[in-house]
């Protein structure tokens, strides 16, 4: 089985702090080599296909363009977390 390799995306780049903790292994946008800052969906996406990279983004526009180039992409969606996060805080209070 090959190695995953990741392509986080610049909206969530904090993530790469979480994944340094179980060795994964990661580019970013705006690395050396990876597409600048800002640079369009479609780039970032045709990046990761040739490179062979897995997406990490909570972009929506994003996950539209490695669909369009068969890319695979995992999504971090802010609702979900935002539920998370809202869930937990009700739990806290309900402890109290």
């Amino acid at each position: 089985m090959p190695d995953v390799e990741f392509l986080i995306d610049e909206n969530i780049l904090g993530v790469s702090r979480y994944l340094d903790a179980f060795n994964i292994k990661y580019r970013k946008v705006g690395d050396d080599g990876c597409p600048e800052f800002g640079s369009p969906d479609s780039a970032v996406a045709e990046f990761a296909r040739k490179e062979g990279l897995t997406v990490l983004t909570n972009d929506d526009k994003l996950t539209k363009q490695c669909e369009l180039y068969d890319v695979k992409c995992i999504v971090h969606s802010l609702v979900d977390f935002a539920r998370k996060v809202k869930r937990y805080a009700d739990c806290k209070k309900s402890d109290e």
